[in-house]
């Protein structure tokens, strides 16, 4: 098992902070999918799938959240005990998903398993079946009614692919995937670059439609940007534009029937990180903190969560779900609106891991929300093991908690 602090580099920043987060490294397959149309996409609810960085690790400086979720005390008052739905031997998960019967994953390689791939198991039946080899977790996984969406190397740069629950009708939705991409409910959105040209495209998965929410010159006279991330809200998209130099980096947000897209400008970031919200733009300013910037309100607005090592995971429908810990255990917390702070168990073992390999690590390898359901993938993995950069005793699990 390979360990790798930076992580993807169509992300660099994504995993940077998950000094014990295993890197994920292959490629995905392809088809083009036709009927692109000028309209925008309804709002749709669903599960952001992707995975962000451990703040325990990170040296930004500590900082605030909203007040509706601010944190009253450090140590949760109560837990929320999960249940497992996966164990995987000698595997580390490193994407999830799930929507209706079905469960998909990707592991990345290890030494017992060198080639990643896509599963996906029924679970009403119990089937799993393999959906697709030399996959790329660290752009993200989706799973809609009809398809299983993810990323894979191809010809001319990074794919973006779509085959059916049945593992049949693999087909293409880009070939120039620029950053990880998002899902809500059976809507996915996504970066392209083509030469000198970035687009941010969002397609409904059951009807074909599909609208660009954003398109720009990758070069603005000396003025240069890259694509990290992509999240959608139930309202529209957000996005981020790194500034390749000393000009102000970029978040960008459309709701869905916007006429244009509302940029804020952040100075002195050249990378700024997008958490997922089901509000709008959840980000970090380096030297700021957390921002909030949600549909509905004209600027972006500090958060007020204050004297605390962590990092915000995600946001959905008033559940903030913070990393805090150490990088051998990590530790959720979470914050519903209203409702005391809670932490959610993480595993300390599993009946497969080794008995005399001394202390374990539980690293948080990815997360997808379905409602209340909160799903969570560890890696344990002994501490000897994480050290010496091997995976000997790794044992992939994904559970699942009901939250607030």
């Amino acid at each position: 098992m390979t360990i790798n602090r930076r992580g993807a580099q169509a992300n660099p920043r994504t995993w940077r902070l998950v000094a014990a987060a295993v890197t994920v490294s292959a490629a995905v397959v392809a088809l083009v999918w036709a009927g692109a149309v000028d309209s925008p996409l309804p709002s749709h609810q669903g599960i952001p799938t992707r995975q962000e960085p451990d703040a325990a690790a990170d040296g930004r400086p500590q900082t605030n959240a909203h007040p509706s979720n601010r944190l009253v005390r450090v140590q949760p008052q109560r837990r929320l005990k999960p249940g497992w739905l996966l164990l995987l031997k000698g595997q580390a998960v490193a994407a999830i998903a799930i929507a209706g019967g079905y469960l998909a994953w990707e592991f990345q390689p290890s030494d017992e398993h060198p080639v990643s791939a896509l599963m996906e198991r029924n679970r009403r039946t119990g089937r799993t079946r393999r959906l697709a080899a030399s996959v790329l977790p660290q752009f993200g996984l989706a799973s809609t009614t009809t398809r299983v969406v993810y990323a894979r190397a191809g010809a001319a740069g990074s794919e973006l692919r779509a085959i059916r629950h049945d593992g049949r009708n693999s087909v293409v939705l880009s070939r120039s995937l620029a950053a990880p991409f998002a899902s809500r409910g059976n809507v996915i959105a996504w970066a392209e670059e083509v030469r000198a040209k970035q687009r941010v495209v969002l397609r409904n998965m059951s009807t074909g439609r599909q609208w660009v929410a954003a398109q720009m010159a990758r070069c603005n006279g000396d003025r240069c940007y890259r694509i990290d991330a992509v999240t959608l809200a139930d309202d529209g998209v957000v996005f981020d534009r790194g500034a390749i130099g000393p000009h102000p980096s970029l978040i960008v947000r459309r709701r869905l029937r916007d006429a244009k897209p509302t940029i804020a400008r952040l100075k002195n970031d050249p990378q700024p990180d997008l958490a997922p919200s089901s509000a709008g733009a959840f980000y970090f300013w380096l030297q700021h903190g957390w921002m909030r910037w949600d549909f509905g309100r004209l600027h972006p607005h500090p958060t007020h969560l204050n004297g605390l090592r962590w990092w915000v995971v995600g946001y959905e429908h008033g559940r903030l779900l913070l990393r805090t810990g150490t990088k051998c255990r990590p530790r959720l917390v979470l914050r519903a609106r209203g409702k005391r702070t809670q932490a959610v168990t993480s595993p300390t073992s599993t009946p497969a891991s080794p008995k005399n390999f001394g202390p374990l690590c539980a690293l948080m390898t990815g997360f997808a929300w379905q409602g209340r359901r909160l799903l969570v993938a560890w890696a344990i993995i002994p501490r000897i093991s994480l050290t010496a950069a091997n995976d000997v005793g790794l044992v992939g699990v994904v559970t699942e908690t009901t939250t607030p």
